[in-house]
């Protein structure tokens, strides 16, 4: 078993690593120069004009929601880390500790709140008019397994609960 949660450990660190890879190169990509053109209009808006309306304003939106993609991208990765926690812990032959059912929950919610949150905020860049939005090709992304993946984990959470009554009730019979 030692062999199997080495390679899996092996996958999952590679799994993590080309994440963040992927994380910062779109960060890099990003025009952070939306900030400075954003602080210029600040100098030299009409204050008269409503600031909601205005072109910059939709800018700024545009430069507020994408960084809250960038967070949300940031805390899916953060959620995959713990399965380095529970690969520790199965390695160490605790198969239904109390930290595994913990580690399952905090998987489970996270895919769930970042899918929900990812469909929020594409949903107002598309508002925005800066980006092509429809709902139902959203889903079929790389949404459709991540609200399933996260009830599937809330469902282990539950499966490793159990199992460990059934090892607290098995080790006072013996």
């Amino acid at each position: 078993m030692k062999d199997n949660t080495q390679t899996l450990t092996i996958v999952t660190w590679a799994v993590l690593i080309s994440a963040v890879s992927i994380l910062l190169n779109d960060l890099r990509e990003f025009d952070f120069n939306q900030f400075e053109t954003f602080q210029n209009w600040v100098k030299s808006a009409d204050k008269n004009e409503s600031w909601f309306t205005s072109k910059n304003a939709i800018q700024w939106s545009y430069y507020a929601i994408s960084a809250g993609l960038f967070f949300w991208k940031a805390y899916l990765i953060y959620g995959f880390s713990y399965f380095l926690s529970i690969l520790k812990e199965i390695e160490n032959g605790n198969y239904f500790s109390d930290n595994n059912i913990k580690y399952f929950k905090k998987i489970g919610n996270i895919f769930i709140l970042y899918t929900i949150n990812i469909l929020v905020l594409r949903f107002l860049l598309a508002a925005i008019g800066k980006s092509t939005f429809n709902f139902f090709n959203e889903l079929k992304a790389e949404f459709t397994f991540l609200i399933p993946a996260g009830l599937a984990f809330y469902l282990l959470a539950e499966i490793f609960k159990r199992g460990k009554l059934a090892e607290e009730e098995n080790e006072l019979t013996i």
